[in-house]
């Protein structure tokens, strides 16, 4: 057997043209277009039974602003509120530039997609009219990804609701249904929204997040999965108002999926559709509405109780806490007093223009929850502070998984599958949460995939990649008994806390959802950190490290993952041009004459940024079960091996990204594999392998057997000796 310590070389023939390769080896370079995927227990696999390993990215984080007919970042208040003729035509990034950014994201060996297509995108204008401009917009560049190869599956993407609560997702109509007056959602505190923002440019980093558990989005978020128990008033059309906001979310995506289906896109670019990005509870499962939930472990700002958050709405003065970041992890600074001066959250009237009908019973002009009878307006006082922890109706346990979530899932796969039967669903549930089981006969039980999310926390709110990190995910999971055990020092212990904490949600993946494959949605670094200070020096060393410590991670794991993200506008003023963050692999800002590699100038790479971390060999399709893999781009060794016990055919060899940012000329680097034979095809940036499992000489009972391992040592460059020479 091979040995990372004690390597034998085995003689390889390198291959510089295509053309010396057979015709049958040049089709399986590309994941094909035609191929399905076949879910295999854990793992994924194409029609040759090869494993595939899933390295993607979210296109894009774009998609959350409207383009059309002018771009409407979250930093700018003009045309925000015109909601109803806001379009999103020309997301991910125009057509007539598809082919630059595909033909770049193919170059950095990306090979799945997670297509980013918000509910405002599609039904903005109101109940039941789609946009269908967009969706022909869409079928486009679905149809540029399928000439490069890429195959996708469509988020649903949300965040804390909608742009108009502070983040991104559902249309405005839907906030006005329930009685909502998003113009007043920054004087009542029921939203923080960077787009009202006295200073957009001073927007607090990450804040954005905090409204999850404010008025707006705690209230639509309990309407959209629990109306029917915690909202029975609201009636409209002669159902719940979660049944009409399910049902038109649903019917939005299955009007996607239709399209999709009639252009031919399923499977062979669309292979199935993520659940919804991020949900939330919305307020059930609170047990004291004057109290902090349990759950509310994100504490920054100005930070009401959920009763504060009521009042508030109701235009009723406040004093609350200020909430930041200590050395512990969150705790209250200060509290700030806050009056709406007569403001409320809530329309006096229904809003005009919908064809929607509302039962008479349906709160009108007050807060939905004082309406049924959560707190007394008259008296300002909280009535019911337990309301949400239990089932108001019968006074059981609520059991939101159970009674909400999964029930959204099986109707929401149900609509899809009546147009795409083989549609993959991608369950999410709630971020960092342990997922439900799907044991009940009427679960979806085949072609699940589960795609939970993952980050830095720490990095991701500081913006600054620290020596000292902490095991969030441990801690939230009982491992340790306070936050002191948890913090981790120095690079060794960081990148082990990170392949721990993946591994456990893996492991959960697989054990509460039967062993089905785990791809991470979201994973992905800031790269405004310190204040921008990159930006001025042009040394990317703090995100090149932080982004090897995410790779690391997942390699460690074989996990599947796509980033986040690629924004084709970002810049180094806005970023994403989304509340500030600042996360994507490309900007337009990295100047054209950045030292972006040491061996080749390509221009596709310009405004790649973090490249020597991000480009890395990656096992495309492996002839067997993976079982290792690793990469350190300092020293550019790469190691993988995986077990399979029998020959590899000559059409379905294991093939592996070999990226030419490291590896470009055949002097660069050597290959050692432990039997067969291996080819390189420089101009697709593939090795290609084949294993010999007959020349290994090896026991069947040897633990070791049909294991099979490929070592590739590129030459250090001169240039990369220290930190400071490190650009993009």
């Amino acid at each position: 057997m091979l040995r990372q310590d004690s390597l034998s070389t085995i003689s390889g023939t390198t291959i510089a043209e295509k053309s010396l390769l057979t015709s049958s080896s040049v089709a399986t370079i590309n994941i094909e277009n035609n191929d399905l995927l076949y879910l295999d227990g854990k793992h994924i696999k194409d029609s040759s039974n090869r494993t595939i390993l899933l390295r993607g990215i979210n296109l894009s984080g774009a998609s959350k602003n409207p383009s059309y007919p002018s771009k409407i970042p979250s930093h700018q208040l003009e045309e925000f509120f015109d909601h109803k003729n806001s379009r999103f035509i020309g997301r991910p990034f125009p057509l007539e530039s598809a082919d630059e950014h595909f033909q770049r994201l193919k170059e950095w060996g990306f090979n799945f997609l997670r297509f980013i297509v918000t509910w405002e995108a599609i039904e903005h204008e109101g109940p039941g009219k789609y946009d269908s401009e967009f969706l022909d917009y869409i079928v486009k560049i679905l149809y540029k990804a399928k000439e490069y190869g890429f195959k996708c599956f469509i988020d649903p993407h949300q965040d804390v609701w909608s742009r108009f609560s502070g983040g991104s997702g559902a249309p405005g109509w839907t906030l006005e249904l329930a009685g909502f007056n998003i113009r007043n959602f920054m004087e009542t505190e029921a939203a923080i929204v960077q787009n009202t923002y006295d200073k957009p440019k001073e927007f607090p980093k990450m804040i954005w997040s905090t409204n999850y558990y404010k008025l707006a989005s705690s209230t639509m978020f309990t309407l959209f999965y629990s109306g029917r128990t915690y909202a029975p008033k609201c009636i409209v059309d002669d159902m719940n108002i979660q049944d009409y906001l399910q049902l038109h979310f649903i019917n939005s995506y299955k009007t996607l999926a239709e399209r999709i289906a009639k252009e031919n896109l399923t499977d062979n670019v669309v292979v199935g559709y993520d659940t919804m990005n991020e949900p939330s509870w919305g307020w059930v499962g609170t047990k004291d509405l004057n109290k902090y939930p349990e759950f509310q472990e994100y504490r920054r700002g100005k930070t009401p109780t959920p009763f504060q958050t009521m009042l508030l709405g109701e235009g009723i003065p406040c004093k609350l806490d200020v909430w930041d970041i200590v050395w512990y992890g969150f705790g209250k600074v200060g509290n700030e007093y806050i009056d709406p001066k007569g403001k409320t959250a809530w329309l006096e009237n229904d809003p005009e223009g919908y064809n929607w009908k509302k039962s008479e019973e349906f709160p009108r002009g007050e807060c939905i929850w004082a309406a049924h009878g959560v707190w007394d307006k008259s008296t300002r006082k909280l009535l019911r502070p337990d309301y949400f922890s239990m089932n108001p109706i019968n006074n059981k346990p609520y059991n939101w998984y159970e009674e909400s979530f999964k029930p959204f899932i099986r109707k929401y796969t149900s609509a899809l599958r009546s147009v795409h039967p083989n549609a993959i669903i991608f369950i999410q549930p709630p971020v960092l949460e342990i997922p439900p089981k799907f044991d009940n006969p009427e679960d979806p039980q085949e072609r699940l995939i589960y795609s939970p999310h993952w980050y830095d926390g720490l990095t991701l709110v500081q913006k600054q990649f620290n020596w000292w990190n902490i095991d969030y995910l441990g801690l939230k999971r009982g491992k340790y008994l306070g936050p002191i055990p948890a913090i981790k020092l120095g690079d060794k212990a960081i990148k082990q806390s990170f392949t721990e904490q993946l591994g456990l949600i893996k492991e959960e993946g697989e054990k509460y959802l039967d062993n089905i494959p785990c791809i991470i949605g979201e994973i992905g670094i800031p790269f405004d950190m310190e204040n921008g200070k990159a930006y001025k020096t042009g040394n990317y060393i703090q995100q090149i490290k932080a982004m090897d410590a995410n790779l690391v991670a997942l390699e460690s794991n074989l996990l599947n993952y796509t980033l986040w993200n690629y924004c084709d506008d970002n810049d180094h003023q806005w970023g994403d041009q989304w509340n500030g963050e600042d996360l994507s692999i490309y900007s337009t800002s990295n100047p054209a004459n950045s030292l972006l590699s040491y061996n080749y100038n390509k221009d596709l790479d310009l405004g790649g940024r973090a490249l020597f971390s991000l480009l890395r060999p990656f096992p495309l399709k492996t002839f067997g079960e993976p079982l290792s893999l690793n990469f350190n781009p300092w020293t550019k060794k790469f190691y993988y091996s995986y077990r399979n016990v029998t020959d590899t055919p000559k059409d379905f060899p294991t093939e592996i990204y070999l990226p030419r940012f490291h590896f470009n000329n055949e002097n660069d680097f050597t290959v050692k594999v432990s039997s067969g034979k291996w080819n390189w095809d420089k101009d697709n940036q593939r090795i290609l392998y084949w294993h010999d499992i007959t020349s290994m000489n090896e026991s069947k009972e040897n633990l070791d057997y049909g294991v099979h391992e490929i070592y590739i040592e590129g030459n250090k460059s001169d240039n990369f000796v220290d930190d400071e020479n490190l650009c993009c």
